[in-house]
């Protein structure tokens, strides 16, 4: 009996087979991955420091530093990357100071933002000054001297 179950056992498998080479007309036989575009910020930093020492040793008025007096390279951070703000259509979003969502409305009174009519209601209840604090928050309150 064992003999036969086993038989049974490769006739399943080999029906739930997916790794073997079965015809698949939706692949391109030709296709090959993209090459990489992107660098990490390693990279992005190495050939920054790269260029500076290539100009300042290219450069005939700088004599270059001493290695002891070479500035040593920081970690990788985030903030040692200097970028222009994004001006993509999507950044470009307004969002509710109340509860983040998308805002369709900005109330004329306060300037505040608001999602809908019960946000509304919100906002013509806070006390005074409130708003002010939310528009802080969100960077666009106006400071008179």
């Amino acid at each position: 009996m064992a003999p036969q179950q086993a038989s049974q056992t490769n006739t399943v498998l080999d029906a739930l087979d997916v790794i073997t080479s079965h015809p698949r007309p939706f692949k391109s036989p030709s296709w090959k991955p993209a090459a990489r575009r992107t660098k990490t910020l390693k990279q992005i930093l190495t050939d920054a420091t790269r260029s500076q020492t290539a100009t300042q040793n290219n450069s005939g008025t700088s004599t270059p530093l001493p290695p002891a007096a070479m500035p040593q390279p920081i970690g990788a951070t985030y903030s040692n990357i200097e970028s222009a703000p994004s001006l993509h259509p999507a950044h470009t979003k307004k969002w509710c100071d109340i509860t983040g969502l998308p805002a369709n409305y900005t109330d004329p009174k306060t300037k505040l933002r608001y999602t809908n009519k019960e946000v509304y209601s919100a906002i013509r209840q806070l006390p005074p000054g409130a708003a002010d604090r939310y528009l802080e928050l969100r960077g666009a309150n106006v400071v008179l001297k």
